[in-house]
């Protein structure tokens, strides 16, 4: 082979190499390319997974926590006072309908109705101008499943809307108020303030009643719960009960009585145990031994200073809200409670203490706007504040022999806001034979709110009015 042919075989195979190579680097550029496309492409799939998770966990989170506070919604709104057995009666003012249960007819043709009882609400009597400027009161349903006893008159219902219950109102001319919003924004009645179209056109208090035939009838143990805001009265009212039994305000010296007939009437409360023109709880149970407890707000408040156990055996009636009886303001007859009354609830036993807090809280909530928060209002009912809701001014009381066992020596009562902030306030102390007292002067500019006092290690959440 001569050096040109060799020459040439040389050349070629470098050529041969150089496009090989050339060719290698070639494919290797197009699969990088390839690949970075790919990857590209991949980091767009993970980009959208990255997007949709985020979105899924959102939506995931949101339902989590709308089931979360669903959960607690129900279990704040599970309870009711009408499940709870022995229930005998119960009325609140949610269940206080403009189109069915109130009247706003002041005409001489209502007034002159001839079935008063029958006829449509428009048509009943309402002191609409002079007294009621929102309507009256002519039924207030009872939520208990009682059916209505037939002895005499039939039972009147209004099917749909009731099928059981107690007949609870008022047919004749002295129908209680009707206050749209009246406490937490909900409605109320208004009881008291004698009107000039009585049955027998003298003035009588304002009351709602429930017919003869189903009166109640506690024999033995109950419960009754009152959610009112009584006003200042020159004379003494009944809250409620049926002649000789009552549940009486003594204006006096601003405490409770009851008269279980057959026994003579017992005072149930110290003085001032009732604060006027502020919404409270008042309840008067009765136990097995038929011993009496009093509670406002949560808080005993039964009179022990004669003797450690009030005892009232008989048979206690309940005929008539805002009243004993049928009462006449031109005359010396207790009056009808003046004020407002937003719930009444009536059971044949005793409630269980779980039971009684329950029904404390139901109204609390629903109600009162959450003020008592009675699992925190006292350390063994030793440290006490009121007035509740707080106003300008508070008073914190400890009793002296219980001070020590509390920690509290000479600490002083510390104010919180809701976000824990310390308010600065003026307190001062006084002291008598069994309490010590602190007075905390608010700031007038303090907003309405929840706000904490704190005191020997005891948290008690109250709210500004």
């Amino acid at each position: 082979m001569d050096d040109n042919t060799k020459l040439i075989i040389r050349i070629g195979k470098e050529f041969n190499s150089d496009m090989i190579d050339r060719l290698d680097l070639f494919n290797e550029i197009v699969y990088y390319k390839k690949r970075n496309q790919e990857i590209k492409e991949d980091i767009k799939i993970l980009k959208k997974r990255k997007d949709i998770f985020e979105s899924v966990f959102a939506v995931l989170l949101w339902v989590f926590f709308v089931l979360i506070t669903s959960s607690a919604n129900l279990h704040a709104q599970a309870f009711n006072p009408k499940d709870v057995s022995d229930l005998m009666f119960f009325v609140e003012s949610t269940n206080l309908s403009e189109t069915h249960h109130i009247a706003t007819c002041e005409s001489n043709s209502c007034l002159e109705h001839p079935n008063t009882e029958g006829a449509v609400i428009a048509e009943q009597y309402c002191d609409v101008t002079n007294d009621c400027g929102e309507g009256c009161v002519r039924r207030w349903i009872d939520q208990s499943n009682y059916t209505q006893n037939s002895a005499g008159d039939p039972p009147v219902f209004n099917a749909p809307e009731y099928t059981n219950g107690r007949n609870f109102g008022q047919d004749d001319n002295i129908k209680p108020c009707y206050i749209s919003d009246c406490i937490n924004g909900k409605p109320c009645i208004r009881g008291g303030g004698g009107v000039p179209f009585a049955t027998d056109y003298t003035k009588q208090d304002k009351y709602l009643e429930i017919q003869i035939k189903d009166f109640i009838y506690l024999t033995g143990e109950f419960s009754i719960f009152l959610l009112a805001k009584p006003v200042a009265q020159t004379q003494d009212w009944d809250y409620f009960g049926q002649s000789v039994s009552y549940f009486r305000h003594r204006v006096a010296d601003n405490y409770l009585q009851l008269r279980v007939p057959g026994n003579s009437v017992w005072r149930v409360t110290p003085n001032n145990a009732i604060a006027l023109n502020t919404w409270q709880l008042i309840e008067v149970h009765r136990d097995a031994a038929n011993k009496i407890t009093i509670y406002i707000n949560g808080i005993d408040k039964t009179d022990t200073s004669n003797s450690p156990n009030i005892v009232l055996a008989g048979t206690f009636n309940i005929g008539y809200l805002l009243s004993a009886f049928k009462t006449n303001a031109q005359t010396n007859e207790k009056k009808s409670m003046h004020g407002d009354v937003a719930g009444f609830l009536v059971y044949d036993k005793k409630t269980s203490s779980t039971e009684t807090e329950n029904i404390r809280t139901y109204f609390d909530t629903n109600y009162l706007g959450n003020i008592l928060n009675t699992d925190k209002k006292t350390a063994g009912n030793n440290i006490k504040v009121y007035p509740n809701p707080i106003e300008d001014y508070i008073t914190v009381e400890v009793k002296k022999d219980h001070r020590n066992s509390i920690s509290i020596s000479d600490e002083y009562p510390m104010l919180y806001d809701a976000l824990g902030k310390n308010i600065i306030t003026t307190i001062n102390k006084t002291e008598t034979n069994d309490y010590l007292k602190f007075h905390i002067k608010l700031n007038d500019k303090l907003d309405k709110g929840f706000y904490f006092i704190s005191l020997g290690g005891n948290s008690i959440k109250l709210v500004k009015n």
